[in-house]
């Protein structure tokens, strides 16, 4: 039998899943994933176009990123002081905030997520020539950045709920462009030098293979906070839109950084 207690809980994670269905069908949504799935920047890698300096480019953006968006999830898990100035052997803070359910909350496994790939993006990193020294020295366009500096935005306001949905409607678009960015550089036909056994993946790869597995129970997960913060769907909104549109300047800013042909 399930308890009352369980039952109101279910009836609120379904509030919260409706958000995320209603986000998900809207127009804006929708345009984003068509625009991403045939962004310049897949299809050079597909056929085999894709420049070194693309290739670094995503290294080198991805190094702050992940820094940025790091320390964003920690204050949105309730981390104030996880301020690190590099991820390299940072070890992810004892969770703080709680779900009511005895989960984990989302933004604590985001945390954990990001330090655990940053040695995973070191090894891509070598993969392209690049070592942390170099990383840590490049200067991150500010096109690029535009999607981390939103999240620090929403992270110092505490916008969990609408950080959530951001999370849950925009997070599979990102991990299909990893899957195709993965399957692209592993072909041996195209000549980007990685392993392209198929029970094997090469070191250099495993932080694209890491981004494009999809996360178990991210809508049930979105869901609670959505309703554990009361937030409505005019509350979460235009911050899913925002981040829409900054992750589609990521791509776009990559592309041209690395002096890409025009497709």
């Amino acid at each position: 039998m399930i308890s009352t207690e369980e039952r109101e809980q279910l009836k609120r994670n379904s509030r919260g899943k409706l958000i995320l269905d209603r986000l998900k069908m809207e127009t804006f949504n929708q345009k984003t994933e068509i625009l991403l799935a045939n962004h310049p920047y897949l299809k050079a890698a597909e056929k085999g176009l894709l420049t070194i300096g693309q290739r670094r480019a995503f290294a080198q953006e991805q190094y702050a990123i992940q820094l940025s968006d790091a320390t964003s999830f920690a204050r949105l898990a309730g981390h104030s002081d996880f301020t690190p100035s590099s991820l390299s052997n940072v070890k992810t803070p004892e969770p703080i905030i709680t779900p009511a359910d005895g989960s984990t909350d989302l933004f604590q496994f985001l945390l954990g997520g990001e330090v655990f790939a940053s040695s995973l993006l070191l090894d891509y990193a070598t993969g392209v020539g690049l070592d942390e020294r170099d990383l840590s020295s490049y200067q991150p366009c500010h096109k690029a950045q535009l999607y981390p500096t939103y999240w620090s935005h929403m992270s110092l306001s505490n916008k969990r709920a609408a950080g959530a949905a951001a999370c849950a409607v925009n997070f599979t678009a990102w991990g299909g462009m990893c899957r195709r960015l993965y399957e692209a550089l592993r072909k041996p036909e195209l000549n980007y030098g990685y392993i392209s056994d198929e029970n094997e993946i090469d070191s250099g790869l495993a932080f694209v293979n890491f981004f494009a597995t999809p996360i178990d129970g991210l809508d049930q997960m979105a869901a609670a906070i959505i309703e554990e913060e009361n937030a409505s769907y005019e509350d979460i909104v235009e911050h899913v839109k925002m981040l829409q549109k900054y992750e589609v300047m990521f791509w776009d800013s990559i592309f041209e950084t690395g002096e890409g042909v025009k497709l």
